[in-house]
């Protein structure tokens, strides 16, 4: 949430130093390497497009080591109440948690107390402070009546009627009921009262008339005459309750979207990704989490693991999860889930899906459009495009449809297919197929073509981790539990020959294993690797 300040802070200065505001609106053939027979040249082209650094070594580390966040703040006692008024503030304070209104109303590292404000903002404009929002009635907001409450959350505009900056997410507040913001008065009117003086605004911010150039950016992207959420019936409750959130005290948009540089959504582009911090605020669409059920996409708020057991959730989106999300009921994350699953909206990253047999030149395209916001500059950490060693290393520790399966399914800071979420996996497998193309050494280049994942497999523990572990971790579809030595005597017994058939092809188990890019050696390793780990005696590593 405290991100979207940066970018908005961008649009005052626009509005204070400029005059017009009109003219913003108008800125706006080798084949898979797996298949070592089709490939008729082996020799390395030349690289007309590395990035200057891409003989550097060194990985790019725009994400800190430390994390995001690593002290969190305690959500505050309420006074004692019955009754209605008691339902009131246990419902405000579900809603405060669900609109994560303590992350940015709180410096935790600073000492302050709850909804107490003082959280400091840096920006390329200076540094911002959140106010104080508990009941204090010199320095918070003790004195605002109801209306003033609603006015704010509706209207983005102080008790004296000025324009709050748009840091504060009223654009998205605007559609909440106005029972909702009742409850959530009650709220924070019950909390314990906190005297801590609010900071002020850095310059040009704190110059008289600042906020009246706020008009200009309410008249261009702010309607709240038209902003109330709208009940779809042809959806089923459930949805409708998802976009509630979502649109809503979830306020998604505000990291998912892309924003124009005047700090407003790009609502063409909704929920397709956008950087925040330095990390990348994913794809969240239909078509960007189309690999997860609802009940997968609902357990990264519960669990912390990103769809696809791609990696932990990490950045902002671990705080939202921490002191937001992990407090909503599991209808409502489901909710969220079955809203989020049907959005379809324009893909800035995205291209039309082709399942031709992967090429380079088909490579450079996908490249060129979505891979290039990160490994063009390492981004995110990302390997640099043209960084040979790098590249090198990374193709010797995963294997080469290890470096496949990370593209399609996501891996850490990897997103899901890259972000080009509407590419097919061979549009995908091109992408990587080109980037090793241009940072491989010639002799490198040569020997992956000749031997391709033979010549670099991934290892039994990675291809277990990342397929077979969804089941055989804990149980899961009758599956025998992984190191459960009598479930896994029987099954050892009929020997190996058995165990590698029926990871391949039978009624009870996904063929291939569920991966589909594994090459049979690498299964045989996966088995190797569980049955290492299962086994009551005897040594099968050399099978």
């Amino acid at each position: 949430m405290r991100s979207l300040l940066k970018n908005n802070t961008i649009l005052v200065v626009a509005l204070l130093f400029t005059g017009t505001l009109t003219t913003s609106l108008n800125a706006a053939d080798e084949s898979k390497i797996t298949d070592a027979s089709k490939i008729t040249d082996t020799s390395k082209p030349t690289v007309t497009d590395k990035p200057a650094d891409a003989d550097n070594t060194k990985i790019p580390t725009e994400i800190v080591e430390e994390p995001y966040v690593d002290v969190y703040p305690t959500y505050p006692p309420t006074h004692s109440a019955t009754g209605d008024e008691e339902t009131l503030i246990k419902r405000g304070e579900y809603l405060a948690k669900m609109g994560d209104c303590i992350s940015c109303h709180t410096d935790v590292k600073g000492g302050s107390a709850a909804y107490s404000g003082g959280l400091p903002i840096d920006t390329p404009f200076g540094t911002f402070y959140s106010p104080n929002i508990t009941p204090d009635k010199e320095t918070g907001i003790g004195n605002w009546t109801e209306e003033d409450f609603i006015r704010a959350l509706k209207k983005g505009r102080n008790p004296k009627g000025q324009n709050y900056f748009p840091v504060f997410p009223y654009v998205y507040f605007a559609k909440m009921s106005t029972d909702d913001i009742r409850a959530l008065y009650a709220y924070f009117m019950s909390i314990p009262a906190v005297k801590q003086t609010n900071k002020s605004l850095p310059f040009p911010f704190n110059i008289p008339g600042a906020r009246f150039s706020l008009w200009g950016w309410n008249l261009l992207f702010f309607y709240p005459e038209s902003t109330d959420f709208v009940y779809d019936e042809d959806q089923s409750a459930a949805w409708n309750r998802g976009k509630y959130i979502v649109d809503t005290l979830g306020h998604c948009s505000m990291c998912h979207t892309p924003l124009n540089i005047f700090g407003a959504p790009k609502n063409s582009y909704y929920l397709t990704g956008s950087f925040v911090d330095g990390y990348w605020a994913p794809n969240i669409t239909k078509f960007g989490l189309h690999t997860a059920s609802h009940v997968e996409v609902a357990n990264v708020f519960i669990n912390g693991q990103l769809i696809n057991r791609a990696g932990p959730v990490t950045g902002p989106m671990a705080e939202v999860n921490h002191n937001s999300l992990a407090y909503m009921t599991d209808e409502d994350k489901l909710a969220i889930a079955t809203y989020l699953k049907t959005v379809i909206s324009e893909e800035p990253l995205g291209l039309p899906g082709l399942e031709a047999e992967p090429t380079l030149k088909r490579g450079k395209q996908v490249y060129v459009n979505a891979c290039i916001i990160c490994h063009q500059n390492g981004t995110m950490s990302a390997p640099l495009n043209g960084n040979g060693p790098n590249w090198y290393k990374r193709l010797k520790a995963s294997g080469l449809t290890g470096l496949y399966r990370h593209v399609i399914r996501g891996y850490n800071s990897m997103p899901v297919k890259g972000a080009c979420v509407t590419c097919s996996d061979n549009d995908l497998i091109a992408a990587t197929d080109y980037i090793l193309n241009n940072s491989l050494s010639r002799s490198e280049w040569h020997d992956l073509a000749k031997g391709g994942e033979a010549k670099y497999p991934a290892n039994g523990k990675d291809i277990y981790n990342e397929n077979c572990a969804i089941c055989h971790d804990e149980g899961k579809e009758g599956a025998p539990k992984i190191g459960d030595k009598a479930a896994w005597k029987p099954l050892i017994e009929q020997n190996m020959d058995v165990l590698y058939q029926k990871t391949l092809s039978s009624e009870d188990h996904p063929k291939n294993g569920g991966c589909k890019l594994c090459s049979t050696g690498e299964l045989l390793e996966a088995i190797k690797y569980i049955v290492s780990k299962s086994k009551s005696e005897g040594n099968y590593s050399l099978w």
